[in-house]
């Protein structure tokens, strides 16, 4: 899968715009190291500044300052031509595919070939073989609007393909598709990665794409990298402000309006209380729950919960609400604990009141 060599670094880069005549700094000293074979994602709000940074490494924007070492070469030093050269090892992958609609699919996946010299039965060769690859070798006289989203899609990985890139720019590339073609997608990618050791850098605001192929997570917000890490440990537990509000749609881990509008955080007397319990791969499938009722004898309701998984590691959370006893709440934190599930005190009510 992912080797421990770096294929692309990049160190204090920065980009302006001129707006209405005012600078405005959309990257702001960014230090990433990508690795080899690995499949990273680029998530953030909007304006965040993930596309620019996209364009940035594929020499489509040039950063003010800072660099991008590819292969050890600095692309911000070189020149155009040099940099052309080095382009040809970057595949870019856009959300609208831009596909010559009148062109065959034929065509569309041989147009790099043909723009870099190569022979017609060089073409023909490397379009059948990429062809083959994405699933589309039965459609090679078809036209665009002849094909599915997902179809269309596949052509333009193909074609980013072409000239054997070793590395694939993926821009909002699974926003225009249904949840099924994405999935679709999401494997066609992984297996491509597997069988041809790309590294992968995609942008998108899906965390169910982050979640299904991604092997790191970068953070981005008003230009600015808040997190990283590894994809797991990032849907698990999110330091960052911005990363937890990315991913409370996804996860579906926040209270109901009508349960949060009664919670305070002093114990009153005849309080409930509210607790998030947060299960890992270790705990996720074990009759903790049933345990804790049966050894407790302590009623509880549940709020809400939901359980995912990341490749083989399942993880989820549970809310619950229950009598609050100081001496029981200690017991069945420790209880908990032991057994590797995090809890968190969210608040006390009354249901009554």
């Amino acid at each position: 899968m992912s080797s421990s060599l770096p294929l692309l670094r990049i160190e204090r880069l920065g980009k302006s715009f001129f707006h209405q005549e005012k600078k405005e700094k959309i990257l702001h000293n960014l230090n990433l190291t990508i690795k080899e074979g690995t499949i990273v994602g680029i998530i953030g709000r909007s304006g965040a500044g993930k596309s620019t940074l996209l364009r940035c490494l594929n020499g489509l924007e040039k950063p003010d300052e800072g660099h991008i070492f590819f292969d050890e070469e600095d692309l911000c030093q070189l020149a155009e031509e040099d940099l052309r050269s080095y382009r040809k090892k970057m595949g870019v992958v856009f959300q609208n595919y831009n596909l010559l609609q009148s062109k065959t699919v034929f065509d569309n996946i041989a147009l790099p070939l043909k723009l870099s010299g190569y022979s017609l039965q060089d073409q023909k060769n490397r379009v059948e073989e990429l062809a083959k690859l994405v699933g589309l070798h039965q459609k090679l006289s078809s036209y665009p609007h002849q094909l599915s989203g997902g179809q269309c899609q596949r052509v333009a990985i193909a074609r980013a393909l072409a000239i054997e890139a070793e590395l694939l720019l993926c821009d909002e590339f699974t926003s225009a598709l249904d949840s099924k073609t994405t999935l679709e997608i999401l494997n066609l990618l992984k297996k491509l990665r597997q069988k041809l050791g790309l590294t992968i850098i995609f942008v998108t605001h899906d965390m169910k794409v982050i979640q299904h192929i991604a092997d790191y997570v970068y953070v981005l917000d008003q230009g600015s990298l808040v997190e990283q890490g590894p994809t797991l440990p990032i849907l698990m537990a999110a330091q960052h402000p911005v990363t937890q509000s990315l991913l409370h749609e996804f996860l579906k881990d926040e209270l109901p309006d009508f349960i949060t509008s009664k919670l305070h955080f002093n114990i009153q007397d005849r309080d409930d209380v509210v607790l998030k319990l947060t299960f890992n791969n270790q705990s996720a499938t074990k009759p903790l729950i049933s345990q804790l009722v049966q050894k407790w004898n302590l009623p509880m309701n549940i709020l809400g919960g939901n359980l995912h998984h990341k490749d083989h590691e399942m993880f989820g959370h549970l809310m619950v609400c229950l009598k609050y006893d100081v001496d029981v709440m200690q017991e069945i934190t420790n209880f908990l604990t032991d057994h590797h599930v995090q809890v968190k005190i969210m608040g006390y009510l009354q249901w009554q009141s």
